[in-house]
């Protein structure tokens, strides 16, 4: 039974997709279904089904899923207990939201890749929402999060420091003169949001949940450069982390204003599933994360 068949299982398994796991792991599409075909002669039964257009696991499929996984942990384990664990070497797959992917990690991974060049480096970008079950799937061995600080059972947070978000308006908006804000003078704002499952976005509507108003989401943008762009061309107002704006409020294509009884702390976190086999890889990074 060869290892890399039990990788492409997994993998297919999580992402529910012959094309996208062919993608993540760098193999042509016929490969891996040469792969998962070896595989299933070998074990003399179906792993997967095809109902309409999905790719579902069938019973035999689900039990094995979880022996498999236990079998990829093992020999990661063993890897590194033979290479060395002094050693990083291998792949970390990092998740990350979009924002600390501009303004966060450029400077890290530069640091991190000169100290570690055997390190081959997998970043997968989103919410937190998604960051988190990737997490609890073994899609990504760390995640990079702005989020509250939450708990939860199966994660642990190894870094976390506190991360200043404010809102934002153009310069010619009504609110660029005024120094407090309240939610009535913002109820009919049109409202610059990112995707659902965004830390930003979440607090925008518990704000108006809170208050009893319906926002005016005008926008939804997947994009912070998008975001920043629309706000200054008086498109909406909009809340940001303070990190990715300081260029623009320095020279006032922005203007950053409080809003009266809302406090929140955002914190940006690297977190790690409580089951993981932490590599050589994994701890390096974390180590250089908190500097």
């Amino acid at each position: 039974m060869e290892f890399r068949n039990l990788i492409t299982f997994s993998e297919i398994a999580h992402l529910k997709s012959y094309t996208r796991a062919a993608e993540e792991l760098g193999y042509a599409q016929s490969t891996i279904t040469t792969q998962i075909k070896l595989l299933e002669e070998e074990l003399g039964v179906k792993l997967f089904e095809k109902i309409g257009r999905k790719i579902h696991l069938t019973l035999k499929g689900e039990v094995f899923l979880k022996y498999a996984e236990n079998i990829i942990s093992l020999t990661e384990k063993a890897r590194e207990a033979v290479g060395g664990v002094d050693i990083p070497r291998g792949i970390l797959r990092i998740g990350i939201v979009e924002s600390l992917c501009t303004m966060r990690l450029p400077e890290l991974l530069k640091n991190y890749h000169m100290k570690y060049p055997e390190v081959e480096i997998i970043i997968k970008v989103g919410v937190c929402s998604d960051l988190r079950s990737m997490l609890k799937n073994n899609i990504v061995d760390l995640a990079f999060i702005l989020d509250k600080t939450t708990a939860d059972p199966d994660l642990i947070c190894c870094v976390s420091y506190n991360e200043p978000m404010i809102f934002l308006t153009s310069p010619v908006n009504r609110l660029a003169g005024k120094k407090q804000v309240t939610m009535e003078d913002i109820k009919d704002e049109p409202l610059i949001v990112t995707e659902k499952g965004c830390s930003y976005r979440n607090i925008f509507e518990k704000m108006f949940q809170k208050s009893g108003l319906k926002p005016n989401i005008a926008l939804e943008v997947g994009s912070v450069e998008a975001i920043k762009g629309f706000t200054m061309s008086n498109l909406g107002i909009t809340l940001l982390p303070v990190m990715t704006v300081e260029k623009e409020l320095k020279s006032r294509q922005l203007v950053g204003f409080d809003l009266d009884g809302c406090e929140f702390n955002m914190a940006t976190q690297i977190l790690y599933h409580k089951n993981k086999c932490v590599t050589a890889a994994m701890r390096a990074f974390i180590s250089e994360a908190r500097g």
